[in-house]
């Protein structure tokens, strides 16, 4: 078995995914070495797994945009929250309890919710249309409450609020019984629930490091084989928690990409580099610097692209094609006249492409 150790860190909290809505870009490539690494190895038929360590409640569809959605997955997040035998169910804003007076509003970006004529909650979607988070705010129009969704359509998390500062943050089962509470204030120090206390060694960590180290660490010596392999990508918030972990005797194949390790800091890395048994950069100007700085670990550098550069013959490298996304409701029955007019519009254009959805489909 091949593990692949996944450097997916949040830009704010390192062990926190960002929470992006649809409508917002970084401006950045959202790409790494990991992704073309873990298509080669599906290719070929190789067991592979991810062991993802920070909290990443849109998980399915991050990977889905990559084309990585079959990849056997472990997350340690959802062992640290008690998730187990799910449900997976595609939330609608119709789904969630709203009191009688809340009135809709609906704009090209989000959903904004009033009541009393004051906003009472703001509804974000993430990239393929499922709700990611509800922001809720109090009479003073401060926000007060922030529930991040988990995209298998339950509360993931509640981050709470005082003062419109965020002060710490809930972490439920699928229940909504929270597991463990972060301290956003202090430090990030962490409390566990006394009640599931036997679930952890201690009802209090330093912080989130702490409590991740000790589910990667039970992980390991449960499942981990002598013959299986680590794929790790560098990076300097998990390098030495993560090998300082990992069994002695098991392989480990350490993964420079210039978007995440620039080559500036390679001179910092002969810690790390003494720990792998194998380095693999994306690019062969990299890979010389390697060789001029580390001239004794000439016979463990190699150089792999981090993108498919092969050629295909014949297959163009763009696709001109419209698109048209036409969602179905069969609640409320399917408007004859509107589907009749986008399928005469495709009948007419060859270039054009429909794909139909349907949340409450049976």
């Amino acid at each position: 078995m091949y593990y692949f150790i996944p450097a997916w860190y949040g830009s704010e909290r390192t062990w926190h995914a960002d929470i992006t809505p649809w409508y917002f870009s970084h401006f950045r490539l959202e790409f790494d070495d990991t992704f073309h690494q873990i298509r080669l190895f599906q290719e070929q038929d190789i067991d592979s797994r991810l062991l993802v360590l920070a909290y990443q409640p849109h998980l399915r569809y991050f990977l889905y945009r990559h084309g990585v959605l079959e990849t056997d997955t472990y997350s340690v997040f959802d062992v640290m929250q008690d998730f187990h035998n799910l449900h997976t169910q595609v939330l609608s804003i119709r789904d969630i309890e709203w009191d009688d007076d809340c009135e809709f509003i609906y704009s090209p970006f989000t959903i904004i919710v009033q009541k009393n004529g004051k906003k009472f909650a703001k509804v974000e979607h993430g990239v393929e249309g499922f709700i990611s988070d509800i922001q809720y705010f109090g009479p003073n129009g401060q926000i007060h409450m922030h529930h991040i969704m988990d995209d298998r359509g339950f509360i993931s998390s509640i981050i709470f609020f005082e003062d419109g500062q965020a002060a710490y943050q809930e972490y439920l089962n699928p229940k909504g019984v929270w597991q463990f509470r972060e301290r956003l204030k202090e430090g990030g120090q962490v409390e566990v629930n006394p009640i599931l206390g036997y679930r952890f060694k201690m009802l209090t960590y330093q912080n989130m490091g702490d409590l991740v180290a000790e589910f990667f660490e039970n992980y390991l010596q449960t499942y981990v084989k002598d013959q299986d392999i680590f794929m790790l990508p560098s990076h300097s918030h998990h390098d030495q928690l993560v090998l300082d972990r990992l069994p002695s005797t098991n392989p480990k194949l350490l993964s420079l990409f210039i978007g995440r390790n620039p080559q500036d800091t390679f001179r910092d890395l002969d810690v790390t580099f003494e720990k792998s048994d194998l380095i693999l950069v994306d690019r062969e100007d990299s890979l010389r610097l390697l060789q001029e700085l580390y001239p004794e670990r000439m016979h463990q550098c190699y150089h792999l692209s981090s993108f498919d550069t092969r050629l295909r013959l014949g297959r163009s490298q763009t696709k001109k094609e419209s698109i048209i996304y036409f969602q179905l409701d069969f609640e409320q029955g399917i408007d004859n006249q509107a589907l009749l007019q986008v399928l005469s519009f495709v009948a007419e254009n060859k270039d054009t492409e429909v794909i139909f959805g349907a949340f409450a489909a049976s």
